[in-house]
Formats: C-alpha cells, structure tokens, sequence
C-alpha cells in the first residue's frame, strides 16, 4: 500500500493530540504497532476520532513506519505539519514513512 501524492483537504491536529501521536510513536512498541495496523483506532487512543466516511489521512498511511529515533529527531517539524503550522500541514505523503521522516517534514517550507 503506498498512499498517492495527492494532495486533499485533511484536518490539522489539534495540539493535544498531536503532542500524544508524536509521543507514542516515538516511545510506545504497543501504540506503533497498532499504528500500522489500525490507524483509526490509534488515532481514536490518542484523541482524535476522524468523522465516519472521513479519509484516512495520507501522510500517516506508510508501509514501513519510521523508526523511534526518526520520529524524535524531527519531532518539532511533524508537529508544525500535524497542527497546522505549516502549509503542507496533513497533505504530505509518506510522513512518517522509515526514512522519509525528516525529509517529509523539511519539504513543506
């Protein structure tokens, strides 16, 4: 599964739970393990539920997830995108993608 590039309407974050996402994910086996798995229900764990029919949001959907360290070492930049603060906020594929990580996050500006 590898998300289109296409660029859509995606709702940012809110800041709460932005801060959960990028803290289980660079932390928790059990939550990223989950984030691969069902995405909606890991969302829905760290507070935010997507509207039913809603699409998931492409930057998260990836085949291989980055690795802890990847998510830490650019963890200020996705949470600019996850709320936001960027103009790229939620459209940029592959995220959180093992080894486009930090690389996603620095394209947007």
């Amino acid at each position: 599964m590898h998300p289109s590039t296409e660029a859509s309407s995606k709702p940012a974050l809110p800041p709460e739970v932005a801060v959960a996402l990028l803290k289980a994910l660079g932390s928790d086996d059990t939550f990223r393990q989950l984030f691969k798995s069902d995405l909606r229900s890991a969302l829905r764990e760290v507070g935010f539920k997507l509207p039913v029919g809603a699409a998931t949001p492409m930057c998260m959907m990836v085949d291989e997830l980055a690795t802890k360290e990847e998510i830490s070492a650019a963890y200020d930049r996705l949470y600019m995108h996850l709320t936001g603060g960027s103009r790229a906020a939620m459209l940029l594929p592959h995220m959180f993608a093992h080894g486009h990580t930090i690389a996603a996050a620095n394209s947007a500006d």
